[in-house]
């Protein structure tokens, strides 16, 4: 865990250092409450729910600007070499990237918090449904955060790790349109792999322990096949 943990304060450090993070904190904050506001100027009772379902469509933009440099540039910049060669394993690398980057989703989530917060000050809002559904971003988030540490471990390019995540992000969020389009068998085969089904029932106050499944082995998968393409091109 030393090392893992050592691995996330080096990418923490990295973040706070350059403006990419405040750009993304700030954009994303921004949109997220135009949308916020927009709810409380057209029906006048503000929507944490509706505010969310927007905010996860804005990070399937932004999780990939966070992550594309993570792998990406370190197989650019030739320090790819070094830092696997050092006591360090592969899969210590990648855990540790990712949590550096979590660490920025979840401060960016802290910051979130003012909505329901306003809601209290004026009104009196279901903690309960409001809280589960901040916890189903976070899982969201999170899932989208390890896609795009997958496609940042596939190039050395950071522009390509970005539009390649962003693609990914895409297919997993439109997977129910195409589930719903193609019928049965197939839309029970995809309607489960569904991001944004799964999400819904948290913005509903449903904790299902299957979402929560679904969320954490996307997160565990892609991962882990991060690590397996950065072995394979360890030994190129």
């Amino acid at each position: 865990m030393k090392k893992i943990w050592a691995v996330t304060k080096r990418e923490i450090s990295t973040y706070l250092y350059t403006p990419t993070a405040y750009a993304v904190l700030a954009a994303f904050l921004v949109i997220s409450g135009y949308f916020f506001s927009l709810s409380v100027l057209t029906t006048q009772s503000a929507s944490v729910q509706s505010t969310l379902g927007n905010a996860g469509l804005i990070m399937v933009f932004m999780a990939p600007i966070l992550t594309m440099r993570l792998l990406a540039e370190e197989s650019n910049l030739g320090t790819s070499e070094v830092l696997f060669t050092t006591p360090v394993s592969i899969g210590q690398v990648v855990a540790g990237k990712f949590l550096g980057g979590f660490a920025i989703i979840t401060l960016l989530i802290v910051l979130m918090m003012a909505y329901p917060l306003v809601l209290d000050y004026y009104g009196n809002p279901d903690w309960g449904v409001m809280l589960s559904g901040y916890l189903g971003f976070w899982l969201m988030a999170g899932a989208f955060l390890a896609a795009g540490i997958f496609t940042s471990s596939l190039t050395n390019s950071q522009m390509v790790a970005g539009v390649a995540g962003i693609a990914l992000l895409m297919l997993l969020w439109v997977i129910d349109w195409a589930a719903q389009a193609l019928g049965a068998p197939l839309e029970q085969i995809l309607m489960p792999l569904s991001v944004t089904r799964h999400f819904a029932d948290f913005n509903r106050g449903i904790i299902d322990t299957q979402s929560i499944i679904f969320y954490l082995s996307l997160i565990v998968g892609f991962l882990f096949l991060s690590g397996r393409v950065l072995e394979s091109r360890q030994w190129r």
